[in-house]
Protein backbone atom coordinates (compact mmCIF):
# COMPACT_ATOMS: atom_id res chain seq x y z
CA UNK A 1 0.00 0.00 0.00
CA UNK A 2 1.58 3.02 -0.94
CA UNK A 3 2.31 6.31 1.42
CA UNK A 4 -0.35 8.70 0.25
CA UNK A 5 1.94 11.59 1.36
CA UNK A 6 5.09 10.75 -0.18
CA UNK A 7 6.31 12.40 -3.31
CA UNK A 8 6.37 9.67 -6.44
CA UNK A 9 9.31 9.99 -8.99
CA UNK A 10 8.76 8.08 -11.58
CA UNK A 11 12.45 7.28 -13.26
CA UNK A 12 15.66 4.72 -14.25
CA UNK A 13 17.60 7.34 -14.53
CA UNK A 14 20.28 7.22 -11.29
CA UNK A 15 21.52 10.74 -11.49
CA UNK A 16 18.10 12.01 -12.08
CA UNK A 17 16.62 9.98 -9.21
CA UNK A 18 19.79 11.33 -6.99
CA UNK A 19 18.73 15.09 -7.61
CA UNK A 20 14.72 14.11 -7.14
CA UNK A 21 15.49 12.65 -3.51
CA UNK A 22 18.08 14.81 -2.16
CA UNK A 23 15.00 17.48 -3.14
CA UNK A 24 12.24 15.27 -1.33
CA UNK A 25 14.84 15.20 1.74
CA UNK A 26 15.23 18.63 1.74
CA UNK A 27 11.23 19.32 2.40
CA UNK A 28 11.16 16.37 4.90
CA UNK A 29 9.84 13.90 2.80
CA UNK A 30 10.92 10.44 1.45
CA UNK A 31 9.60 9.63 -1.95
CA UNK A 32 8.34 6.64 -2.98
CA UNK A 33 10.25 5.45 -6.55
CA UNK A 34 8.56 4.11 -9.94
CA UNK A 35 11.53 2.80 -11.72
CA UNK A 36 8.90 1.88 -14.36
CA UNK A 37 5.38 2.38 -15.99
CA UNK A 38 3.64 -0.26 -14.31
CA UNK A 39 5.30 1.11 -11.14
CA UNK A 40 4.45 4.73 -11.90
CA UNK A 41 0.50 3.12 -12.52
CA UNK A 42 0.34 1.77 -8.43
CA UNK A 43 0.16 5.10 -7.58
CA UNK A 44 0.04 7.93 -9.84
CA UNK A 45 -3.37 9.52 -8.29
CA UNK A 46 -3.03 9.13 -5.04
CA UNK A 47 0.88 10.70 -4.66
CA UNK A 48 0.61 14.52 -3.98
CA UNK A 49 3.25 15.34 -6.57
CA UNK A 50 4.98 13.27 -9.02
CA UNK A 51 8.20 14.01 -10.18
CA UNK A 52 8.72 12.39 -13.40
CA UNK A 53 12.04 11.72 -15.20
CA UNK A 54 12.82 12.57 -19.11
CA UNK A 55 14.14 9.42 -19.34
CA UNK A 56 10.58 7.82 -18.80
CA UNK A 57 8.52 11.17 -20.24
CA UNK A 58 7.01 9.15 -23.86
CA UNK A 59 6.56 6.12 -22.09
CA UNK A 60 4.41 7.63 -20.12
CA UNK A 61 2.39 10.12 -22.52
CA UNK A 62 1.72 6.78 -24.68
CA UNK A 63 0.23 5.16 -21.23
CA UNK A 64 -2.49 7.98 -21.21
CA UNK A 65 -2.29 8.47 -17.99
CA UNK A 66 -5.38 10.68 -16.33
CA UNK A 67 -4.71 14.02 -15.50
CA UNK A 68 -3.76 15.42 -12.54
CA UNK A 69 -2.46 18.01 -10.74
CA UNK A 70 1.34 18.88 -9.76
CA UNK A 71 3.32 17.23 -12.12
CA UNK A 72 7.21 18.00 -12.63
CA UNK A 73 9.04 16.74 -15.50
CA UNK A 74 12.58 16.80 -15.01
CA UNK A 75 14.50 17.60 -17.73
CA UNK A 76 18.34 18.38 -18.42
CA UNK A 77 17.57 20.31 -21.61
CA UNK A 78 14.08 21.97 -21.32
CA UNK A 79 13.34 22.73 -25.58
CA UNK A 80 12.65 19.35 -26.35
CA UNK A 81 10.51 18.09 -24.37
CA UNK A 82 7.58 20.68 -24.56
CA UNK A 83 5.07 18.30 -26.26
CA UNK A 84 5.66 15.61 -23.62
CA UNK A 85 4.99 17.98 -21.05
CA UNK A 86 1.88 19.69 -22.30
CA UNK A 87 0.54 15.82 -22.71
CA UNK A 88 1.59 15.01 -18.86
CA UNK A 89 0.10 18.02 -17.89
CA UNK A 90 3.65 18.97 -16.35
CA UNK A 91 5.88 21.48 -15.45
CA UNK A 92 8.91 21.40 -17.13
CA UNK A 93 12.09 21.70 -14.51
CA UNK A 94 15.66 21.52 -15.34
CA UNK A 95 17.61 19.63 -13.46
CA UNK A 96 20.09 20.87 -11.70
CA UNK A 97 19.88 24.81 -12.89
CA UNK A 98 16.26 25.16 -11.21
CA UNK A 99 16.71 23.54 -7.29
CA UNK A 100 14.80 26.68 -5.89
CA UNK A 101 11.29 26.42 -8.66
CA UNK A 102 11.77 22.56 -7.77
CA UNK A 103 11.68 23.06 -3.76
CA UNK A 104 9.40 25.59 -3.58
CA UNK A 105 6.97 23.04 -6.56
CA UNK A 106 7.54 20.17 -3.97
CA UNK A 107 6.56 22.60 -1.03
CA UNK A 108 3.28 23.93 -2.58
CA UNK A 109 2.01 20.41 -3.74
CA UNK A 110 2.86 18.96 -0.20
CA UNK A 111 1.09 21.95 1.53
CA UNK A 112 -1.59 20.47 3.96
CA UNK A 113 -3.11 16.96 4.90
CA UNK A 114 -2.46 14.84 1.85
CA UNK A 115 -5.76 14.84 -0.75
CA UNK A 116 -8.77 14.88 0.88
CA UNK A 117 -11.76 12.58 -0.52
CA UNK A 118 -13.85 15.10 -3.11
CA UNK A 119 -17.34 14.28 -3.36
CA UNK A 120 -20.36 15.80 -5.27
CA UNK A 121 -23.55 16.19 -4.74
CA UNK A 122 -25.65 16.46 -7.76
CA UNK A 123 -29.97 16.76 -7.65
CA UNK A 124 -31.23 15.13 -10.34
CA UNK A 125 -34.54 17.20 -10.00
CA UNK A 126 -35.36 20.24 -8.02
CA UNK A 127 -36.71 19.14 -4.30
CA UNK A 128 -34.81 16.14 -3.75
CA UNK A 129 -33.11 17.47 -0.86
CA UNK A 130 -29.35 17.10 -2.22
CA UNK A 131 -28.17 20.24 -0.42
CA UNK A 132 -29.28 18.36 3.18
CA UNK A 133 -27.46 15.10 2.47
CA UNK A 134 -23.82 17.16 1.64
CA UNK A 135 -24.70 18.43 5.27
CA UNK A 136 -26.12 15.35 6.43
CA UNK A 137 -22.68 13.24 5.30
CA UNK A 138 -20.58 16.30 6.13
CA UNK A 139 -21.92 15.71 10.07
CA UNK A 140 -21.42 11.94 9.74
CA UNK A 141 -17.74 12.46 8.95
CA UNK A 142 -17.47 14.55 11.41
CA UNK A 143 -18.79 12.45 13.93
CA UNK A 144 -16.33 9.25 12.28
CA UNK A 145 -13.23 12.11 13.25
CA UNK A 146 -12.56 12.95 9.93
CA UNK A 147 -12.35 16.93 9.26
CA UNK A 148 -15.22 17.71 7.00
CA UNK A 149 -15.78 21.06 4.51
CA UNK A 150 -18.99 21.82 2.82
CA UNK A 151 -18.14 23.51 -0.22
CA UNK A 152 -20.82 25.32 -1.65
CA UNK A 153 -20.64 25.82 -5.62
CA UNK A 154 -24.83 26.27 -6.15
CA UNK A 155 -25.03 30.14 -5.64
CA UNK A 156 -28.63 30.11 -6.38
CA UNK A 157 -29.55 27.54 -3.27
CA UNK A 158 -30.57 28.70 0.11
CA UNK A 159 -26.74 28.25 1.65
CA UNK A 160 -25.16 25.08 3.15
CA UNK A 161 -24.60 27.33 6.22
CA UNK A 162 -28.40 28.42 6.62
CA UNK A 163 -28.71 24.50 6.68
CA UNK A 164 -26.45 23.39 8.87
CA UNK A 165 -27.26 26.60 11.28
CA UNK A 166 -23.81 27.69 11.31
CA UNK A 167 -25.34 31.30 9.61
CA UNK A 168 -23.71 33.26 12.77
CA UNK A 169 -20.61 31.47 13.17
CA UNK A 170 -17.44 33.19 12.42
CA UNK A 171 -15.34 32.66 9.46
CA UNK A 172 -15.05 33.73 5.60
CA UNK A 173 -17.43 33.45 2.67
CA UNK A 174 -17.14 33.34 -0.70
CA UNK A 175 -17.55 37.09 -1.21
CA UNK A 176 -14.16 36.96 1.25
CA UNK A 177 -12.44 35.44 -1.92
CA UNK A 178 -13.55 37.81 -4.52
CA UNK A 179 -9.76 39.76 -4.22
CA UNK A 180 -8.01 36.18 -3.59
CA UNK A 181 -4.86 35.87 -6.66
CA UNK A 182 -2.59 32.81 -6.27
CA UNK A 183 -2.18 29.48 -4.06
CA UNK A 184 -4.04 29.78 -1.10
CA UNK A 185 -2.49 27.48 1.77
CA UNK A 186 -4.77 24.83 2.89
CA UNK A 187 -4.19 25.30 6.63
CA UNK A 188 -4.67 28.88 6.33
CA UNK A 189 -7.72 27.92 4.63
CA UNK A 190 -8.93 25.72 7.22
CA UNK A 191 -8.62 28.33 10.12
CA UNK A 192 -10.78 30.78 8.67
CA UNK A 193 -13.45 29.13 7.65
CA UNK A 194 -16.83 28.81 10.08
CA UNK A 195 -15.90 25.74 12.26
CA UNK A 196 -20.05 24.50 13.67
CA UNK A 197 -21.09 20.91 15.08
CA UNK A 198 -17.40 19.92 14.04
CA UNK A 199 -17.60 20.54 9.86
CA UNK A 200 -16.89 23.79 8.47
CA UNK A 201 -18.29 25.60 5.67
CA UNK A 202 -17.88 27.26 2.72
CA UNK A 203 -20.87 29.41 1.96
CA UNK A 204 -22.62 32.98 0.81
CA UNK A 205 -24.07 35.23 4.43
CA UNK A 206 -27.31 35.88 3.97
CA UNK A 207 -26.86 39.41 1.83
CA UNK A 208 -24.23 38.05 -0.25
CA UNK A 209 -25.95 38.61 -3.76
CA UNK A 210 -22.19 37.23 -5.84
CA UNK A 211 -21.58 34.69 -8.08
CA UNK A 212 -18.71 32.03 -7.35
CA UNK A 213 -15.32 34.13 -6.97
CA UNK A 214 -12.76 33.56 -9.99
CA UNK A 215 -10.43 32.09 -7.37
CA UNK A 216 -12.48 28.69 -6.77
CA UNK A 217 -10.22 26.56 -8.30
CA UNK A 218 -7.54 27.26 -6.30
CA UNK A 219 -9.44 27.32 -3.31
CA UNK A 220 -10.92 24.13 -4.15
CA UNK A 221 -7.32 22.83 -4.64
CA UNK A 222 -6.22 24.46 -0.66
CA UNK A 223 -9.27 23.12 0.31
CA UNK A 224 -8.32 19.10 -0.96
CA UNK A 225 -4.86 19.78 0.64
CA UNK A 226 -6.65 20.57 4.18
CA UNK A 227 -9.43 18.62 5.06
CA UNK A 228 -9.95 14.80 4.91
CA UNK A 229 -13.70 14.94 3.01
CA UNK A 230 -15.02 17.67 0.96
CA UNK A 231 -18.65 16.94 0.41
CA UNK A 232 -19.52 20.00 -3.05
CA UNK A 233 -23.51 21.13 -3.38
CA UNK A 234 -22.91 21.08 -7.05
CA UNK A 235 -25.99 23.01 -9.15
CA UNK A 236 -27.49 20.43 -12.17
CA UNK A 237 -26.84 22.65 -15.06
CA UNK A 238 -23.60 22.02 -14.43
CA UNK A 239 -21.53 25.47 -15.07
CA UNK A 240 -17.55 25.74 -15.37
CA UNK A 241 -16.71 25.75 -12.33
CA UNK A 242 -19.49 22.79 -11.97
CA UNK A 243 -17.51 20.85 -14.50
CA UNK A 244 -14.69 21.37 -13.17
CA UNK A 245 -15.45 20.35 -9.34
CA UNK A 246 -17.26 17.04 -10.94
CA UNK A 247 -14.15 16.33 -12.50
CA UNK A 248 -12.01 16.16 -9.63
CA UNK A 249 -14.22 13.80 -7.30
CA UNK A 250 -14.00 10.69 -6.89
CA UNK A 251 -17.48 9.78 -6.76
CA UNK A 252 -20.10 12.22 -8.06
CA UNK A 253 -23.53 11.36 -6.28
CA UNK A 254 -26.66 12.05 -8.33
CA UNK A 255 -30.12 12.38 -5.83
CA UNK A 256 -33.24 10.92 -8.24
CA UNK A 257 -36.91 11.19 -7.10
CA UNK A 258 -38.34 7.80 -7.50
CA UNK A 259 -41.15 9.17 -10.12
CA UNK A 260 -41.61 9.40 -13.32
CA UNK A 261 -40.75 13.30 -13.66
CA UNK A 262 -37.69 13.16 -11.30
CA UNK A 263 -36.23 9.88 -13.66
CA UNK A 264 -36.82 11.93 -16.86
CA UNK A 265 -35.11 14.99 -15.27
CA UNK A 266 -32.33 12.81 -13.64
CA UNK A 267 -31.54 10.88 -17.48
CA UNK A 268 -30.81 14.65 -18.65
CA UNK A 269 -28.75 15.39 -15.65
CA UNK A 270 -27.09 11.92 -16.07
CA UNK A 271 -25.56 12.32 -19.85
CA UNK A 272 -23.96 15.67 -19.14
CA UNK A 273 -22.46 14.37 -15.67
CA UNK A 274 -20.90 10.97 -17.55
CA UNK A 275 -19.21 13.33 -20.13
CA UNK A 276 -17.08 14.72 -17.22
CA UNK A 277 -17.41 12.07 -13.48
CA UNK A 278 -14.96 9.65 -13.37
CA UNK A 279 -17.34 7.76 -11.17
CA UNK A 280 -20.93 8.09 -10.50
CA UNK A 281 -23.27 6.97 -7.80
CA UNK A 282 -27.11 7.27 -7.82
CA UNK A 283 -29.20 7.73 -4.76
CA UNK A 284 -33.19 7.47 -4.86
CA UNK A 285 -35.17 9.36 -2.81
CA UNK A 286 -38.47 7.57 -1.83
CA UNK A 287 -42.07 9.06 -3.05
CA UNK A 288 -45.02 7.54 -1.37
CA UNK A 289 -46.65 5.69 -4.53
CA UNK A 290 -43.15 6.53 -6.61
CA UNK A 291 -41.69 3.80 -8.84
CA UNK A 292 -39.30 2.23 -6.78
CA UNK A 293 -35.36 2.01 -6.47
CA UNK A 294 -35.74 -0.73 -8.65
CA UNK A 295 -36.74 1.01 -11.40
CA UNK A 296 -35.03 4.41 -11.24
CA UNK A 297 -31.52 1.62 -11.91
CA UNK A 298 -33.15 0.14 -14.75
CA UNK A 299 -33.97 3.62 -16.22
CA UNK A 300 -30.65 4.81 -15.81
CA UNK A 301 -28.86 2.04 -16.21
CA UNK A 302 -27.17 2.05 -12.72
CA UNK A 303 -26.95 0.72 -9.39
CA UNK A 304 -28.82 2.53 -6.55
CA UNK A 305 -26.45 2.63 -4.08
CA UNK A 306 -29.18 3.60 -0.86
CA UNK A 307 -32.76 4.96 -0.86
CA UNK A 308 -33.29 7.68 0.83
CA UNK A 309 -36.23 8.22 2.52
CA UNK A 310 -37.86 11.90 3.76
CA UNK A 311 -37.60 13.00 7.55
CA UNK A 312 -40.96 14.52 8.24
CA UNK A 313 -39.57 16.24 11.58
CA UNK A 314 -36.73 17.14 8.99
CA UNK A 315 -38.31 20.25 7.69
CA UNK A 316 -39.34 21.44 11.44
CA UNK A 317 -35.48 21.02 12.45
CA UNK A 318 -33.96 22.87 9.65
CA UNK A 319 -35.98 26.11 10.01
CA UNK A 320 -35.06 26.05 13.67
CA UNK A 321 -31.94 25.88 13.08
CA UNK A 322 -30.85 23.23 14.44
CA UNK A 323 -29.44 20.97 11.18
CA UNK A 324 -30.33 17.45 10.14
CA UNK A 325 -27.88 15.48 12.10
CA UNK A 326 -30.59 14.62 13.95
CA UNK A 327 -32.95 12.94 11.22
CA UNK A 328 -32.43 9.10 11.23
CA UNK A 329 -33.08 8.75 7.51
CA UNK A 330 -30.69 11.32 6.46
CA UNK A 331 -27.91 10.03 8.80
CA UNK A 332 -28.12 6.25 7.22
CA UNK A 333 -27.80 7.38 3.82
CA UNK A 334 -24.71 9.45 5.15
CA UNK A 335 -23.21 6.59 6.33
CA UNK A 336 -24.15 4.43 3.71
CA UNK A 337 -22.12 7.32 1.21
CA UNK A 338 -18.74 6.87 3.67
CA UNK A 339 -19.02 3.35 3.93
CA UNK A 340 -18.69 3.12 0.20
CA UNK A 341 -15.69 6.01 0.30
CA UNK A 342 -13.89 3.64 2.95
CA UNK A 343 -13.71 6.42 4.96
CA UNK A 344 -13.31 5.35 8.74
CA UNK A 345 -12.38 6.61 11.73
CA UNK A 346 -8.96 7.30 11.62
Amino acid sequence: MPDLDSPLVVTADETLLDDALRWCAAVGVVAEVAPDLTAARRSWRQAPVVVVGEDLAHELVGAALPRREHVLLLVRDTQRWWPDAISLGASVVCAPDEEDRILEALSTALDGRGEACLVSMVGGSGGVGGSTLVVSTGLAAGRRGLRSLLFDADPLGGGLELLLGAERTEGLRWHDFDSARGRLSAGSLADVLPLHDGVSSLSWSAADTTGLPDAIAPVLTAAVRGFDLVVADVPRHLDAAGVDIIGRSVLTVLLVAEDMCGVGAARQVLSRLQQVASSIAVVSVARRGGIGPAAVSEVLGLPVLARHRADRRMRLALDRGLGPGRSRTSRCTARALLDTLGLEAP
